[in-house]
Parts: structure tokens; C-alpha cells; sequence
């Protein structure tokens, strides 16, 4: 089988190696759809840590081929969503339901035709979710646990700074939760649109007016109840401080620079009783995360699927930030 190897900067190379053989309590998954996440641009980038040689990608989906000694047979021929690593299910972090944090988690490289993975981490894809669709299940997961740990109040205005995945979902998922008035703000017309999409009540472009302008003019002044940075920007993670109303909650969800510092008014988070929260990883809400996403309307959210010897070319579309989600698909 082949797969991506990332050399460094913006080279990988496509290599192969056996097929995987399924041992006990395993699965083979025919990679369907590996999507990119921001967060391995920013390693190509150098700005998130990781060393090359290494297999990038952890948003996965596909159907199961083959299984070994333990694993129901029924279960062959299923799509599924796949897990970005096995863990070991009995330290701290696991039995704290933070599997991303395992001290023995193993990453899966899912820029390949095929991965060997635990059962475990294989979670059956729902009607009313696509395949492809389905690679964006860890993403997804990592927005359902943010907002749970904001604990947004019924009928709270949202404003989510960045229409990329991240952002699209923490929309979503903040409206199907009972979230009131919900504004996305992105510079791109097509993200702005599947923000409408998802529930969006209101969209912002940046380009025309200064965020700061729009937000106060659209909550008489106050500012929103609940703001959500998920870009990765620092500059961004003030900005959307300061269009918290008094006593409201900002979300760290974007991903910024190893070292990057908050350029923000320590004094006025304290006065005005801003509680911010930041989100990392998926925890353990997969499953939840896939019944979310039945009742999101998903169409078109996957833009541009490159193969897998084009996986240079597909990175270098997901660095630009234009259009919507860019993934892989082994297979063509």
C-alpha cells in the first residue's frame, strides 16, 4: 500500500510498505477521506511541533476491510469514523476522559490507503452523514467539548472569529445546543455562506467593516455572551476578549504559535469577569460528536479532495485559507 511521508517544510514523499494485517481485537480501514487539519499546516509551517520524518493525519474516515480474532465479522464492510491514535484506556488521562492526552497514545498517519487500528477507535458512521464528510468527526468532537466546558446559556449570543472547520462546527454545534443570535466572521464569501448553512444568524466580512464596529453596532454596545477564537491568531484571541460582554465566556479554539503571548489587558479580563476557556483535543465524545453532526446540513463543507501523490498541492490550498475543508483521498 502506499502513503504520505512528511519530509519537512511542504515535502512528503509517497512511499510503500505491506498491506497492514489485521491481529486481535483490530481492524484494517480502506481510507476514504483524510482531511487536513490546521494544525498540520502549522507543523509544516514550523510553527507546531513535530519532527520529520513523521505520517501526518488524524481525521479519518472509511470502511472497514478486514478484522481479527475477536472483532465481530459483522462489522466488516462498515463506514466509520476513525479515531487519531490508540490509547491505552487505563492511566490518568484516559480514565479522565482526555484520551488525547494518553501518555501512550500512538498517532495513526492516516495519509495512507490503509491503517490498522484498534476496534476501539473506530465509531460507526449514522445515516445522514456522508463518508467523506465523516474524516471531519475529530474536529467535530473538539468543538462539541469546548462549547460543553463554556457552558453557553440558553438563548446566548455567539460570535465564532474564523470560518474554517473549527469555527463552522463550533457554530453548528453551539445553534443544535440553543444558542440565540449567532454571527461567524470570515473574510471568505464561500465560509461566510456555509455558516448560513449550519444556522449562522449573522456573517461578517472583515474586509468591509472592522469587526469591532459590527459587533458593537449589532448588541447596542454590550458585546456577546459567549466569543470563540478559532483561528489561531493571538491578536484575534484579544480582539475577541474584548467583544465579551461583562461576565461572559471567550473560547481558545484555534490553534496559535508555540510561544505566542495574549497582547491583552489583563486588568480589564478581571474587571469585567471575563471567564476564558481554552479546548484541545476531542476527549472522549466521538460518538456524540457523529450524532451532532446527523442533524447538521454538511453539503459541501469538504471542498477540494486531492489523491494521494498530490498531497504537496493539497496542503499548499489548505495553508491559503481559501474555500472550504481540503482532504485527501487515497483512493481517487
Amino acid at each position: 500500500m502506499k502513503f504520505a511521508t512528511w519530509r519537512g517544510d511542504n515535502n512528503f514523499t509517497i512511499d510503500e510498505e505491506p498491506d497492514p494485517i489485521a491481529g486481535p481485537g483490530e481492524v484494517v480501514v480502506r481510507i476514504e477521506t483524510a482531511s487536513i487539519c490546521g494544525t498540520e499546516v502549522h507543523v509544516t509551517q514550523g510553527l507546531f511541533p513535530n519532527n520529520p520524518p513523521s505520517r501526518l493525519g488524524h481525521e479519518l474516515s472509511g470502511t472497514i476491510v478486514e478484522v481479527g480474532k475477536g472483532v465481530d465479522r459483522t462489522r466488516l464492510g462498515q463506514p466509520v469514523a476513525c479515531d487519531s491514535g490508540s490509547f491505552c484506556r487505563e492511566c490518568f488521562e484516559c480514565l479522565s476522559g482526555r484520551t488525547t492526552r494518553c501518555v501512550e497514545k500512538v498517532s495513526f498517519g492516516g495519509y495512507a490507503e490503509y491503517i490498522k487500528v484498534p476496534e476501539y477507535c473506530t465509531y460507526p458512521v449514522p445515516d445522514g452523514v456522508g463518508l467523506p464528510e465523516a474524516s471531519l468527526t475529530e474536529p467535530a468532537s473538539c468543538c462539541l467539548i469546548g462549547l460543553e466546558r463554556s457552558e453557553i446559556p440558553p438563548g446566548a449570543s455567539v460570535l465564532v472569529i474564523g470560518g474554517g472547520i473549527m469555527g463552522q462546527m463550533t457554530l453548528g454545534i453551539a445553534k443544535l445546543m440553543g444558542a440565540g443570535t449567532s454571527i461567524l466572521s470570515d473574510p471568505v464569501a464561500e465560509r461566510r455562506d456555509m455558516a448560513k448553512q449550519l444556522g449562522a444568524d449573522i456573517v461578517h466580512d472583515p474586509g468591509q467593516t472592522p469587526l469591532r464596529d459590527f459587533i458593537m453596532d449589532v448588541t447596542d454596545g454590550r458585546g456577546v455572551q459567549f466569543s470563540c477564537e478559532a483561528v489561531g491568531k493571538p491578536e484575534l484571541v484579544d480582539l475577541a476578549i474584548q467583544l465579551t460582554r461583562k461576565r461572559g465566556t471567550m473560547e481558545i479554539l484555534g490553534v496559535c504559535p508555540k510561544e505566542s503571548r495574549l497582547p491583552s489587558d489583563l486588568y480589564d479580563i478581571h474587571f469585567r469577569e471575563i471567564k476564558v476557556v481554552c479546548s484541545f483535543g476531542r476527549g472522549d465524545e466521538m460518538l456524540r460528536a457523529l450524532d451532532a453532526m446527523a442533524q447538521l446540513n454538511l453539503d459541501g463543507i469538504i471542498g477540494t479532495r486531492y489523491p494521494l501523490d498530490e498531497i504537496g498541492a493539497a496542503f499548499e490550498q489548505a495553508a491559503s485559507a481559501r474555500g472550504m475543508k481540503t482532504a485527501i483521498a487515497p483512493h481517487g
